[in-house]
């Protein structure tokens, strides 16, 4: 497409087009006036009019437009089968393969990176280069080998571990999170792609380590730590003492807990029992009866939580604390059975709860959370406290701790990050509920600045650069530490995301290479020679 930037509102271009049209008319009046009776005026004209078309096309000069041919270059890491190589290259028609030592003298405008697993030199190689391509990288894993894992990298004893990853195996098999030979969770997992998610309250304080076991194998090694457990300040309201609730406000205060009974006997008449002195409450154990209560909404409001348990019909009972404190939770019927099996010794009401994105299950157990201000958390489980009057106290206390891991309110200042933590891969370190924010947070050695919410002055985030592996204390408030990875399967797969992420960031200029536009127009020396070969024509002329 022909194209010029002729700028029409400049006064001197104005001024050169108003002289090319009174050359044209100049040349137009000599014709007429000195050789309309001449036989070669047509010759004369069609040369004339040449010169002025070519003085004006100089004057606006134009440009050509068009798409332009993309070079891709496709780099395979050495581990990558050769099956798997030619495939790829065969999708890739044209591409040009680079080896890794040739990197330096790279010029493409597109990169297929395939595999990961490549020397550090390698990204300092391709971000010397003059024009940073666009790059496509087409990560490669092995057969049962994990392609994404992430876990939380510190939390308080008590709150729930989570763990979630993808991997593609070969045939079914189990994979388990472990603690010194004990299985903390496990999943069964299909052929082909998995995605996969374990839990589990933790139980330790300190540097703790854990390991991820494929059918026996241990594929990595989970390393976080772990604050001291805050206790909880627990207060049961309830309409009528009972053995569950009363079994539970027992083993609450045997766990440390402070715990506040409150039960209606009769009439204007309450029974109030105080368990390690119970102060100002951040979990409310009630029924639905006092959903609407001002006791139950001021919580709410102020950030605590909440937990509902023993529902009669939760049909019913779930509309009325949705109207009560505007909560989502549905529930459906799924038995005509009067309850549902659990586990061995543990059963529910027949129903489950509807998918809702704005709140949570609970892993092993028919309980969800909604987070609002505070935490509303409901539980169709039946009673519980069978197992604790059997002697089966470890049960008893798996179930709970997982219940109160989820529906435990944050109330004190908190540092988190995610896991794992590489070499040279910058991790975001994330503050809440501090008062105030630390200007700089110390890890290790370094320091690192602390950027405020914009939204929340309360909160802030860090991004730090880690150097060297192992652990590094953090030396704030809370005496934490942070765990670098020395090893493990995915720091290629880490840092590779890392170098695709900075490296784009300093490309935006186009998303695809390949689509960009190419210029051309005529060099100044040919305008010049072509003008020159004009009216070397209209002089010669007249004398032939």
């Amino acid at each position: 497409m022909i194209r010029t930037d002729f700028n029409w509102t400049e006064p001197l271009n104005v001024t050169l087009l108003t002289a090319a049209l009174a050359l044209l008319v100049l040349q137009c009046g000599l014709l007429y006036t000195r050789h309309r009776h001449s036989g070669r005026v047509g010759i004369r004209l069609i040369l004339n009019a040449l010169f002025w078309v070519s003085l004006v096309a100089w004057l606006f000069d134009p440009y050509f437009q068009s798409n332009a041919r993309s070079k891709t270059g496709l780099l395979i890491a050495a581990n990558v089968p050769s099956g798997v190589a030619g495939r790829i290259r065969d999708s890739l028609a044209g591409a040009e393969p680079i080896r890794v030592d040739e990197t330096a003298d790279g010029a493409v405008d597109t990169l297929v990176i395939v595999g990961q697993e490549f020397e550090k030199s390698l990204f300092a190689s391709i971000r010397q280069w003059k024009n940073m391509p666009h790059l496509r990288w087409k990560p490669w894993f092995a057969p049962d080998a994990l392609r994404d894992l992430q876990w939380k990298g510190i939390l308080c004893k008590g709150e729930m571990q989570r763990i979630e990853g993808s991997i593609e195996l070969s045939d079914k098999k189990i994979l388990q999170v472990r603690y010194a030979g004990r299985t903390l969770d496990s999943v069964m997992l299909n052929v082909g792609k998995n995605r996969f998610r374990l839990a589990f309250p933790t139980f330790s304080e300190g540097r703790t380590t854990t390991t991820l076991d494929l059918d026996g194998q241990t594929i990595d090694t989970l390393r976080f730590f772990t604050r001291p457990e805050q206790k909880l300040t627990v207060r049961f309201l309830l309409d009528n003492p009972d053995f569950e609730t009363r079994t539970l406000a027992t083993w609450l205060g045997k766990q440390g807990h402070s715990v506040s009974y409150e039960s209606l006997l009769s009439r204007d008449i309450r029974s109030k029992l105080n368990i390690n002195r119970a102060a100002e409450p951040e979990l409310i154990v009630t029924s639905v009866s006092n959903a609407a209560t001002a006791a139950v909404r001021k919580a709410v409001n102020t950030g605590r939580s909440v937990l509902f348990l023993q529902l009669g019909d939760p049909v019913t009972d779930l509309r009325a604390i949705n109207n009560a404190l505007g909560t989502r939770f549905q529930s459906v019927k799924i038995s005509n059975g009067e309850s549902i099996t659990v586990s061995a010794s543990l059963t529910a009401l027949p129903f489950r709860f509807e998918p809702n994105d704005f709140q949570v299950r609970v892993s092993h157990y028919p309980v969800a959370i909604e987070k609002t201000t505070g935490k509303i958390a409901v539980s169709l489980l039946n009673e519980t406290f069978p197992m604790q009057l059997s002697g089966d106290s470890i049960a008893y206390g798996k179930i709970w701790n997982e219940i109160l891991a989820y529906v435990r309110p944050v109330v004190a200042p908190v540092i988190e990050w995610d896991a794992p933590v590489f070499q040279n891969v910058p991790v975001m370190m994330h503050l809440n509920n501090f008062q105030p924010v630390p200007q700089f947070l110390t890890v290790g050695k370094d320091t690192v600045s602390t950027i405020t919410s914009a939204m929340n002055d309360r909160s802030a985030a860090a991004r730090f650069l880690p150097d060297k592996a192992g652990w590094s204390p953090v030396h704030d408030s809370l005496q934490t530490e942070l765990y670098v990875q020395d090893y493990s399967p995915l720091r290629y797969a880490s840092r590779m995301q890392h170098f695709i992420r900075s490296t784009q960031e300093l490309n935006t200029a186009t998303d695809i290479k390949g689509n960009e536009i190419s210029t051309r127009k005529l060099p100044g020396w040919a305008w010049f020679t072509w003008l020159i070969l004009c009216l070397a024509a209209l002089w010669i002329e007249p004398k032939l």
